[in-house]
Protein backbone atom coordinates (compact mmCIF):
# COMPACT_ATOMS: atom_id res chain seq x y z
CA UNK A 1 0.00 0.00 0.00
CA UNK A 2 1.32 3.84 -0.83
CA UNK A 3 2.62 5.59 2.09
CA UNK A 4 0.70 8.47 2.96
CA UNK A 5 1.94 11.73 3.38
CA UNK A 6 0.22 12.56 7.16
CA UNK A 7 -1.09 10.07 9.76
CA UNK A 8 -3.78 11.69 11.94
CA UNK A 9 -4.27 10.04 15.69
CA UNK A 10 -6.49 10.27 18.26
CA UNK A 11 -6.13 9.38 21.40
CA UNK A 12 -9.77 8.57 23.55
CA UNK A 13 -11.01 7.45 27.04
CA UNK A 14 -14.75 7.36 27.25
CA UNK A 15 -15.05 10.86 25.58
CA UNK A 16 -17.80 9.72 22.54
CA UNK A 17 -19.41 13.09 21.86
CA UNK A 18 -15.74 15.16 22.02
CA UNK A 19 -13.96 12.10 20.03
CA UNK A 20 -16.61 12.27 17.19
CA UNK A 21 -16.55 16.35 16.76
CA UNK A 22 -12.64 15.55 16.54
CA UNK A 23 -12.89 12.63 14.16
CA UNK A 24 -15.10 14.64 11.52
CA UNK A 25 -13.13 17.42 11.72
CA UNK A 26 -10.51 14.95 10.31
CA UNK A 27 -12.30 13.56 8.02
CA UNK A 28 -13.79 16.86 6.65
CA UNK A 29 -10.06 17.80 5.09
CA UNK A 30 -10.05 18.22 1.20
CA UNK A 31 -6.62 16.55 1.37
CA UNK A 32 -7.00 13.46 0.40
CA UNK A 33 -3.43 11.94 1.30
CA UNK A 34 -3.95 11.30 4.77
CA UNK A 35 -4.82 8.13 7.34
CA UNK A 36 -6.99 8.70 10.20
CA UNK A 37 -6.48 6.34 13.18
CA UNK A 38 -8.29 6.26 16.77
CA UNK A 39 -6.01 4.85 19.80
CA UNK A 40 -8.53 3.97 22.35
CA UNK A 41 -7.72 3.04 25.97
CA UNK A 42 -10.63 0.50 26.50
CA UNK A 43 -14.14 3.04 26.60
CA UNK A 44 -17.02 1.72 28.15
CA UNK A 45 -19.27 4.94 26.80
CA UNK A 46 -19.58 4.18 23.20
CA UNK A 47 -16.47 5.99 21.87
CA UNK A 48 -15.52 3.26 19.64
CA UNK A 49 -18.89 2.05 18.13
CA UNK A 50 -19.45 6.19 17.84
CA UNK A 51 -16.40 6.26 15.42
CA UNK A 52 -16.56 2.76 13.91
CA UNK A 53 -19.83 4.12 12.54
CA UNK A 54 -18.24 7.13 10.78
CA UNK A 55 -15.57 4.72 8.83
CA UNK A 56 -12.81 5.39 11.31
CA UNK A 57 -10.17 2.88 12.15
CA UNK A 58 -10.03 2.40 15.69
CA UNK A 59 -7.33 0.33 17.56
CA UNK A 60 -8.59 -1.20 20.76
CA UNK A 61 -6.10 -1.88 23.59
CA UNK A 62 -5.13 -1.11 26.84
CA UNK A 63 -2.40 1.57 28.05
CA UNK A 64 -0.40 3.01 31.04
CA UNK A 65 -1.68 6.84 29.87
CA UNK A 66 -1.74 9.34 27.42
CA UNK A 67 2.19 8.92 26.23
CA UNK A 68 2.15 5.34 25.88
CA UNK A 69 -0.87 5.35 24.05
CA UNK A 70 0.63 7.91 21.71
CA UNK A 71 3.45 4.98 21.60
CA UNK A 72 0.90 2.87 21.05
CA UNK A 73 -0.28 4.88 18.24
CA UNK A 74 2.40 5.51 15.93
CA UNK A 75 3.29 1.53 16.10
CA UNK A 76 0.05 1.54 13.44
CA UNK A 77 0.27 4.30 11.70
CA UNK A 78 2.02 4.86 8.10
CA UNK A 79 2.46 8.33 7.27
CA UNK A 80 5.54 9.79 6.91
CA UNK A 81 4.36 12.87 9.30
CA UNK A 82 1.93 12.32 12.18
CA UNK A 83 0.17 14.67 13.88
CA UNK A 84 -1.88 13.89 16.99
CA UNK A 85 -4.97 15.55 17.34
CA UNK A 86 -7.33 14.48 20.71
CA UNK A 87 -10.47 14.14 21.65
CA UNK A 88 -12.31 17.52 21.72
CA UNK A 89 -9.52 19.34 19.80
CA UNK A 90 -10.23 20.06 15.82
CA UNK A 91 -8.55 21.32 12.99
CA UNK A 92 -9.61 24.84 12.42
CA UNK A 93 -10.60 24.35 8.57
CA UNK A 94 -10.90 21.59 6.16
CA UNK A 95 -7.96 22.99 4.24
CA UNK A 96 -5.60 22.89 6.88
CA UNK A 97 -3.84 19.12 5.67
CA UNK A 98 -3.27 21.12 2.12
CA UNK A 99 -1.48 24.16 3.38
CA UNK A 100 0.56 22.05 5.40
CA UNK A 101 1.35 19.99 2.68
CA UNK A 102 2.04 22.87 0.13
CA UNK A 103 4.42 23.83 2.98
CA UNK A 104 6.28 20.41 3.27
CA UNK A 105 7.16 20.41 -0.43
CA UNK A 106 7.67 24.13 -0.27
CA UNK A 107 10.05 24.00 2.26
CA UNK A 108 12.32 20.90 1.30
CA UNK A 109 10.59 18.49 3.67
CA UNK A 110 11.74 18.88 7.00
CA UNK A 111 11.51 16.83 9.84
CA UNK A 112 8.89 18.80 11.69
CA UNK A 113 6.49 21.75 10.94
CA UNK A 114 3.95 23.45 13.60
CA UNK A 115 1.45 25.71 12.35
CA UNK A 116 -0.63 28.40 14.64
CA UNK A 117 -3.41 27.76 17.03
CA UNK A 118 -6.42 29.05 18.75
CA UNK A 119 -6.28 28.43 22.27
CA UNK A 120 -9.48 28.08 24.49
CA UNK A 121 -6.98 27.47 27.85
CA UNK A 122 -7.71 30.03 30.27
CA UNK A 123 -5.19 32.00 31.12
CA UNK A 124 -4.80 33.49 34.28
CA UNK A 125 -4.69 37.77 32.62
CA UNK A 126 -6.26 37.11 29.66
CA UNK A 127 -9.49 34.63 29.85
CA UNK A 128 -10.25 32.68 27.10
CA UNK A 129 -9.58 35.70 24.59
CA UNK A 130 -11.40 38.18 23.12
CA UNK A 131 -15.40 37.66 23.48
CA UNK A 132 -14.39 34.15 24.67
CA UNK A 133 -13.69 33.08 20.98
CA UNK A 134 -10.45 31.90 21.89
CA UNK A 135 -6.75 33.37 21.63
CA UNK A 136 -5.09 33.33 18.50
CA UNK A 137 -1.44 32.16 19.26
CA UNK A 138 0.98 32.79 16.55
CA UNK A 139 4.28 31.00 17.16
CA UNK A 140 7.63 32.36 15.71
CA UNK A 141 9.52 31.11 12.99
CA UNK A 142 12.95 30.66 15.01
CA UNK A 143 12.91 28.53 18.48
CA UNK A 144 15.45 29.94 20.41
CA UNK A 145 17.10 28.83 23.46
CA UNK A 146 15.35 31.59 25.64
CA UNK A 147 11.94 31.11 23.75
CA UNK A 148 11.71 27.33 24.36
CA UNK A 149 12.55 27.91 28.21
CA UNK A 150 9.25 29.83 28.06
CA UNK A 151 6.99 28.51 26.23
CA UNK A 152 5.54 25.44 24.61
CA UNK A 153 3.97 25.00 20.94
CA UNK A 154 0.57 23.16 21.26
CA UNK A 155 1.45 19.97 20.23
CA UNK A 156 -2.37 19.63 18.04
CA UNK A 157 -0.24 21.74 15.70
CA UNK A 158 2.94 19.97 15.45
CA UNK A 159 3.15 17.21 12.36
CA UNK A 160 7.08 15.74 12.73
CA UNK A 161 8.35 12.74 10.79
CA UNK A 162 7.46 9.03 12.24
CA UNK A 163 10.65 7.42 12.01
CA UNK A 164 11.39 10.46 14.47
CA UNK A 165 8.71 9.21 16.68
CA UNK A 166 9.66 5.67 15.94
CA UNK A 167 13.41 5.94 16.39
CA UNK A 168 12.68 8.08 19.98
CA UNK A 169 9.14 7.93 21.74
CA UNK A 170 7.78 9.32 24.09
CA UNK A 171 9.02 9.02 28.19
CA UNK A 172 6.61 7.32 29.32
CA UNK A 173 7.86 7.97 32.72
CA UNK A 174 6.18 11.88 32.55
CA UNK A 175 2.64 11.91 32.76
CA UNK A 176 1.64 15.65 32.36
CA UNK A 177 4.61 17.51 30.03
CA UNK A 178 6.32 14.18 28.23
CA UNK A 179 5.49 16.86 24.62
CA UNK A 180 7.65 19.79 26.20
CA UNK A 181 10.38 17.15 26.65
CA UNK A 182 10.07 16.01 23.30
CA UNK A 183 10.07 19.10 21.48
CA UNK A 184 13.20 20.60 23.50
CA UNK A 185 15.12 17.48 22.91
CA UNK A 186 14.20 17.67 18.80
CA UNK A 187 15.12 21.39 19.12
CA UNK A 188 17.98 21.68 21.19
CA UNK A 189 19.56 18.55 21.10
CA UNK A 190 18.77 17.02 18.12
CA UNK A 191 18.37 20.22 16.05
CA UNK A 192 15.91 18.43 13.92
CA UNK A 193 15.25 20.62 10.51
CA UNK A 194 11.48 22.69 11.21
CA UNK A 195 9.56 25.35 9.64
CA UNK A 196 7.12 27.38 10.80
CA UNK A 197 3.25 27.07 9.31
CA UNK A 198 1.70 30.51 9.08
CA UNK A 199 -1.55 29.67 9.60
CA UNK A 200 -4.35 28.76 12.21
CA UNK A 201 -3.50 24.88 11.92
CA UNK A 202 -5.68 23.60 14.95
CA UNK A 203 -8.69 24.67 17.41
CA UNK A 204 -7.33 23.23 21.13
CA UNK A 205 -10.02 22.70 23.35
CA UNK A 206 -8.04 23.06 26.25
CA UNK A 207 -9.42 20.78 28.85
CA UNK A 208 -6.22 18.60 29.50
CA UNK A 209 -4.04 18.78 32.54
CA UNK A 210 -1.17 20.13 31.10
CA UNK A 211 -3.13 23.07 30.81
CA UNK A 212 -3.12 23.35 34.44
CA UNK A 213 -0.49 24.59 37.39
CA UNK A 214 0.12 21.78 39.59
CA UNK A 215 2.70 20.56 41.63
CA UNK A 216 3.49 17.39 39.24
CA UNK A 217 3.61 20.10 36.16
CA UNK A 218 5.88 22.13 37.32
CA UNK A 219 8.32 19.48 38.54
CA UNK A 220 8.18 17.68 35.11
CA UNK A 221 8.53 21.50 33.50
CA UNK A 222 11.39 21.40 35.65
CA UNK A 223 13.00 18.41 34.89
CA UNK A 224 12.75 18.42 31.15
CA UNK A 225 14.50 21.97 31.35
CA UNK A 226 17.31 20.10 33.47
CA UNK A 227 17.70 17.63 30.28
CA UNK A 228 18.86 20.40 28.05
CA UNK A 229 19.80 23.57 29.69
CA UNK A 230 23.27 24.45 31.97
CA UNK A 231 22.45 25.29 35.53
CA UNK A 232 23.60 28.66 34.95
CA UNK A 233 21.34 29.17 31.96
CA UNK A 234 18.43 28.05 34.41
CA UNK A 235 19.67 30.59 36.84
CA UNK A 236 20.03 33.22 34.33
CA UNK A 237 16.46 32.80 32.36
CA UNK A 238 14.68 32.81 35.44
CA UNK A 239 16.67 35.91 36.90
CA UNK A 240 15.25 37.22 33.14
CA UNK A 241 11.84 35.93 32.82
CA UNK A 242 10.83 36.88 36.09
CA UNK A 243 11.23 40.48 35.15
CA UNK A 244 9.48 39.94 32.13
CA UNK A 245 6.42 38.51 34.03
CA UNK A 246 6.41 41.70 36.15
CA UNK A 247 6.21 43.69 32.96
CA UNK A 248 3.53 41.76 31.53
CA UNK A 249 1.31 41.61 34.08
CA UNK A 250 1.55 45.51 34.78
CA UNK A 251 2.02 47.03 31.24
CA UNK A 252 1.06 43.87 28.47
CA UNK A 253 -1.64 41.79 29.55
CA UNK A 254 -3.75 44.83 30.26
CA UNK A 255 -3.55 46.43 26.82
CA UNK A 256 -3.59 42.85 24.95
CA UNK A 257 -7.93 43.10 24.82
CA UNK A 258 -7.63 46.65 23.39
CA UNK A 259 -5.67 45.28 20.11
CA UNK A 260 -6.45 44.24 16.74
CA UNK A 261 -6.56 40.26 17.08
CA UNK A 262 -3.23 39.60 14.70
CA UNK A 263 -1.55 41.72 17.33
CA UNK A 264 -2.70 39.76 20.25
CA UNK A 265 -1.75 36.64 18.54
CA UNK A 266 1.51 37.58 17.71
CA UNK A 267 2.31 39.13 21.19
CA UNK A 268 0.89 35.88 22.70
CA UNK A 269 3.40 34.19 20.88
CA UNK A 270 6.59 36.05 21.75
Amino acid sequence: MKQPLFSIITITLNCAADAEQTARSVLAQDFADVEYLVKDGCSTDGTVERLQALGVRVIVSPDTGIYDAMNQGVAHARGTYVCFLNAGDRFAGPDVLSAVAEEIARSGEPDFLYGDVRSFVQHPHLGTGHAGAGRLITYPDRLNRFWLYRKMICQQVWFVRREIYVTQPFATDYRILADYAYLLNMILRRRVRYRHVAKEVAIFDGGGVSSRRSALRDAERQRALQTVYAPWELRLYETIFGGMRWLNRTLIYPMIPLLPERWRARLSGL
